[in-house]
């Protein structure tokens, strides 16, 4: 289910874009690879519901997605590349990497009394090794969601709204999108409800800073390799040992909130959103 809401963005940004024309929809190589891929993908979702054995082969679809992201990787797409530099990518990927730092170290403390300085550790290190590796197959997925908010709904947002206002309403839109999946499927009752604004919020803040890199950098791999890496960092938001029973309570969700706008939003201040 992450991976389809990770893929729709690309797919209908793909077919806006070319006015649902199939002439054109075949005319450059992303958009075909792409919209092949996500037409396959929902067809053996759908069909793993009636079918225990494509259920049980589902991992083979997304082995599929990983030849494509490298595959991908290879198209010579200017909106793709953009301004693409491995130096910058390197700065922003620090940057966020730190933030995170601080903030997981912060949620991880109100949690369990404690900061796992070995967990933070090993998640850094774990991101510039193999996580680089892990951002490289799973580009194709993370692109989707990039390619259609980034690059294309911020894009038109902020010439209709202006800078500031067209990246909060992309974040929004962007967390509006997650709700399913955060009020239904990761949690649910009041849980889904805390989970649900927490997800939103965040995914505005966060936005600003993914809005910023796309602003300056123009380049849709240069976000999702970001987006990727952020995503690996936090994943299971406490280390193993305590993420067993974790349960979303208000009053975690206003220590999460608060450090999202506390660690995020001042980059809405950058000249660039002027």
């Amino acid at each position: 289910m992450t991976l389809i809401t990770s893929l729709v963005p690309a797919a209908v940004a793909i077919l806006l874009e070319k006015d649902f024309k199939l002439k054109d929809l075949f005319k450059d190589k992303l958009s075909s690879v792409y919209i092949l891929y996500f037409i396959l993908f929902i067809f053996f979702y759908i069909l793993s519901f009636f079918s225990g054995k494509v259920l049980n082969n589902m991992n083979y679809v997304v082995y599929l997605g990983w030849a494509i992201s490298v595959y991908i990787l290879t198209i010579d797409n200017k909106v793709l590349k953009g301004k693409f530099n491995l130096g910058v990518l390197i700065k922003w990927a620090i940057i966020v990497i730190i933030l995170d730092v601080f903030r997981l170290g912060i949620l991880g403390y109100y949690y369990t009394s404690k900061i796992d300085f070995n967990d933070l550790f090993n998640r850094v290190i774990g991101v510039f090794t193999l996580g680089l590796v892990s951002t490289i197959f799973h580009l194709i997925f993370t692109m989707g969601e990039e390619y259609g908010w980034r690059y294309f709904l911020q894009t038109r947002l902020q010439s209709i709204c202006g800078n500031r206002i067209g990246v909060l309403l992309t974040g929004f839109l962007w967390g509006v999108a997650h709700l399913p999946l955060y009020v239904l499927v990761f949690y649910t009752g009041i849980e889904g409800v805390f989970a649900g604004i927490d997800i939103t919020i965040f995914c505005i803040t966060f936005g600003i800073v993914l809005g910023l890199i796309y602003m300056k950098s123009r380049s849709v791999f240069m976000v999702t390799f970001i987006h990727l890496m952020h995503n690996m960092f936090m994943a299971n938001m406490m280390s193993v040992g305590h993420n067993q029973d974790f349960i979303f309570t208000k009053e975690f969700l206003i220590v999460s909130v608060i450090t999202s706008i506390f660690f995020y939003t001042p980059f809405l201040l950058n000249k660039q959103y002027n």
